[in-house]
C-alpha cells in the first residue's frame, strides 16, 4: 500500500506541477491556479473514490492541458501533465479495485505487477510522444494503417504470451 500511496503523490504532484508551470510560462495565472485546485481536487476524489469525481479530475486536467496548449504553454510540459493525470486516475481505480486488500501475498503481487505495467505504459506513451515531436516523417495513410494493424497485431500475441506465462 505504500508503494501505491508514493506513486500517487508523485503522480499527483507531477501532473499539478506541469501543468502550473506551462500556464505560468505563458503568463496565464488564472491557468495555473486552476491546475493548483485541479491537483487539490485530485485529493478530495481519493476521499471519495465512487462518485464521478475522479472522471471529473481527469476530465478537468485533460481540458486544462488542451487549453494550454492553445493558449500557447509548452508543449511537452502540457502532455506531459495530462498523461502523469491519467496515471493517477489509473491510481486511484487501483485503490478502488483493491479495497483494503493489500494484505495478501497474491494481492501485494497483483499491484507490484499493476505498478510496473503503469510505469512502463507511462513511460514509452511519453518517450513515443516526445519521438513523434522530434521526428517528422511523411507516410502515406495506407501505410501507416498497416503499420498500425501490425502493432496491434503484435501487441495482443505478446499479450497472450505474457498471460499464458503468468
Amino acid at each position: 500500500m505504500a508503494l501505491r500511496k508514493t506513486f500517487f503523490v508523485v503522480c499527483l504532484v507531477a501532473s499539478m506541477l506541469c501543468l502550473a508551470i506551462g500556464y505560468g510560462l505563458v503568463e496565464q495565472w488564472v491557468g495555473a491556479v486552476i491546475a493548483i485546485i485541479t491537483g487539490l481536487a485530485w485529493l478530495l476524489a481519493r476521499k471519495y473514490p465512487t462518485s464521478g469525481r475522479l472522471l471529473i479530475c481527469l476530465l478537468a486536467s485533460t481540458c486544462l492541458a488542451v487549453v494550454g496548449q492553445l493558449t500557447g504553454a509548452p508543449s511537452w510540459l502540457m502532455i506531459c501533465g495530462s498523461a502523469v493525470a491519467l496515471a493517477v486516475y489509473d491510481l486511484l481505480l487501483l485503490n478502488v479495485a483493491l479495497g483494503s486488500n493489500s494484505s495478501g501475498e497474491q494481492t501485494r503481487h497483483y499491484e507490484n505487477k499493476h505498478l510496473q505495467s503503469l510505469a512502463l505504459a507511462l513511460g514509452f506513451g511519453l518517450l513515443g510522444v516526445f519521438l513523434g515531436r522530434l521526428l517528422r516523417l511523411e507516410v502515406p495513410f495506407f501505410v501507416l494503417v498497416v503499420f498500425v494493424a501490425v502493432t496491434v497485431f503484435g501487441l495482443a500475441h505478446v499479450w497472450d504470451y505474457i498471460k499464458k506465462m503468468v
